[in-house]
């Protein structure tokens, strides 16, 4: 059987993909029959083929839900039903956890340090506004067990 699936390259904690076919059986990195496209993770780009994948997926061939996914953002898989398709690209650059701690490492450092300097005299103005909010539940307490008591003496004078 033939898979429409992901061959990694890239080095170390620098993904990138190869969109591939391939028979089931091969390993990640096996020979492929045939390229169909790229996808970077990193920095949110993918290209594909549209006319080599359809001819694959008219052929029988399946896809992993990463491909999959990824055909259905790119609008591949409307046109192979006979759709008109959309390219959704908001899908690739939805912030990602892991995407913004890869960009970010080299990016953010400066603006870390801007970030600090602009947050200290916030946290100046939280602890009074944590004080005001504390005050403001102790006030309504006291009514919530007011309320409770006299629950709990008609519970006690009901057994009795």
């Amino acid at each position: 059987m033939v898979k429409l699936r992901l061959k990694r390259m890239g080095r170390k904690r620098r993904p990138f993909y190869r969109i591939v076919a391939m028979t089931d059986n091969q390993p990640r990195n096996g020979r492929a029959l045939q390229e169909l496209g790229t996808y970077d993770p990193v920095h949110a780009r993918f290209d594909v083929n549209e006319e080599a994948a359809i001819t694959w997926l008219n052929d029988g061939a399946q896809m992993t839900p990463t491909v999959h996914d990824l055909f259905h953002n790119k609008g591949v898989l409307a046109r192979w039903r006979g759709f008109e398709g959309s390219d959704n690209e908001a899908a690739l650059k939805k912030d990602k956890p892991k995407r913004r701690k890869k960009l970010g490492a080299t990016v953010a450092a400066p603006a870390t340090e801007t970030e600090t300097t602009q947050e200290t005299p916030a946290t100046k103005e939280t602890p009074a506004a944590e004080a005001v909010e504390a005050t403001e539940v102790a006030a309504e307490a006291p009514e919530v067990v007011a309320e409770a008591e006299p629950t709990a003496e008609k519970e006690a004078g009901s057994e009795s």
